[in-house]
């Protein structure tokens, strides 16, 4: 079987094929006159491992390249908009432990945990009606994708009260019910 192999090593690959009952007869075609030594068998079938050999070695390299290119460090966007957006990212973050907009807030251990400080909001003051009708439409037309964040984030973060004031009582029930429903196992497609 290893000489059947290397012969279709040796030959290389056929350029069309009529039937396939007739694809093996046309590749072993003249097979018996051009290896007709032990010899010139064992140089074929060690032709066709070597070249099983750097097949496999080739496949190597390239998961290899492939993993470090995805392992290695970041090397940051090409866009030189996204490069200034990305840098001014990290200076907000390096500004953190210097008092910059994050204060420190615990220290347990060695372990220093910091938190951007929020502004602090008593209801929707500070908005006009036409602020609160675009926040409430937007969040309606982001309801209706599925999106339930404005209204769970509002709630968690400024209480159901507040968040009923922003977005009314109705929008705000549906957009808890609803992301009440997506997280129950009833409502959730295949969940078994």
């Amino acid at each position: 079987m290893t000489d059947v192999r290397g012969w279709l090593h040796l030959r290389g690959e056929v350029t069309r094929v009529r039937r396939g009952s007739g694809l093996l007869a046309v590749l072993l075609t003249n097979a018996q006159n051009v290896l007709d030594t032990l010899a010139k068998r064992t140089e074929a079938v060690d032709q066709w491992r070597g070249a099983q050999e750097a097949s496999r070695r080739h496949r190597i390299e390239q998961v290899r390249a492939r993993t470090e290119r995805y392992d290695n460090d970041w090397t940051g966007p090409i866009s030189h908009r996204v490069r200034q957006e990305v840098a001014a990212a990290f200076a907000k973050v390096r500004e953190m432990p210097h008092g910059g907009r994050a204060a420190r807030t615990a220290e347990n251990g060695g372990l220093i945990i910091y938190s951007e400080t929020m502004p602090t909001v008593s209801g929707v003051q500070g908005l006009n009606e036409e602020e609160i009708a675009e926040t409430r439409y937007d969040a309606r037309q982001r309801l209706m994708m599925g999106d339930t964040s404005p209204i769970t984030v509002a709630v968690d973060t400024l209480g159901r009260e507040i968040a009923e004031q922003l977005y009314g009582p109705a929008l705000v029930r549906r957009g808890l019910q609803l992301a009440h429903g997506a997280r129950s196992s009833l409502m959730t497609y295949g969940s078994r």
